[in-house]
């Protein structure tokens, strides 16, 4: 019975330092904005009535964290408009920052066939605009139901002067964005408008978040303590089974 007992011990011990070794991954492991409940929704300026094939042109559009408010985080990472005809042809124009919050450009042109619609929102999950057919129009989405609701839940606010999101009424009072953390190396610079070649937007990676899922650190203070009771019992175990084999066969080892 000792013998069994000793081996289960060291068995014990692996299954614990494992189990220690994936919660230490997830402490190690850098959150994202969607496992923290972070989305965004991305509002069209005006469009054209009308698209023609191959025609140029310059779509504004806001991406507003929680459907309200611009993202103030570190370097949000690539924004884009994404078109899909569902054949196997995807086209994405990257996006440029304006001076407003929240706000952002990009230059599109396209061929005559019908696209499915989103807009790559950085680390945020890409976000459904509609439909567009080329030529003709462009079809909206409504908003997700999930997502309105939780706009309509939020305070208002404006961070915004005479440019501003669509459909955002003014208020008395706007609210002031903190500033936004620094990032390195800093941004490149801004090519030149007489180059003839693609123009590419250069970003420095997002330093890791500093939040971890509150149950990760749970787990790793519980897996630490059974680890410390499982080295504790295997040492008496083995305590045990010396005293035992000190003992004369057949007897209790007094004189």
């Amino acid at each position: 019975m000792r013998r069994v007992i000793l081996r289960a011990a060291p068995a014990a011990l692996a299954a614990l330092a494992t189990l220690a070794a994936l919660a230490v991954s997830a402490l190690a492991a850098p959150a994202r904005a969607e496992s923290a409940g972070g989305w965004a929704v991305t509002y069209l300026d005006p469009v054209p009535a009308k698209w023609e094939p191959r025609a140029t042109y310059t779509i504004g559009f806001w991406l507003l964290q929680h459907g309200t408010h611009p993202y103030v985080g570190r370097d949000l990472g690539r924004v884009a408009l994404r078109f899909d005809d569902g054949e196997g042809t995807v086209l994405e124009f990257d996006a440029v920052e304006l001076r407003e919050p929240g706000h952002y450009a990009a230059a599109v042109a396209l061929p005559g066939r019908t696209w499915r619609v989103e807009a790559l929102q950085g680390w945020f999950m890409p976000y459904e605009i509609g439909t567009l057919t080329v030529p003709g129009s462009l079809k909206i989405e409504p908003i997700p139901e999930e997502f309105r609701r939780s706009i309509e839940n939020q305070e208002p606010q404006d961070y915004w002067g005479e440019v501003r999101p669509p459909g955002f009424p003014r208020l008395a009072h706007k609210v002031p964005l903190p500033p936004r953390p620094s990032t390195t190396p800093a941004a490149a610079a801004v090519p030149s408008a007489a180059s003839s070649g693609p123009t590419t937007a250069v970003v420095a990676e997002p330093e890791e978040s500093w939040w971890r899922p509150p149950y990760a650190v749970a787990a790793g203070v519980l897996i630490g303590a059974l680890a410390l009771l499982a080295l504790r019992r295997s040492r008496r175990l083995r305590g045990q089974g010396h005293a035992a084999f000190s003992r004369p066969p057949g007897g209790t080892g007094r004189p």
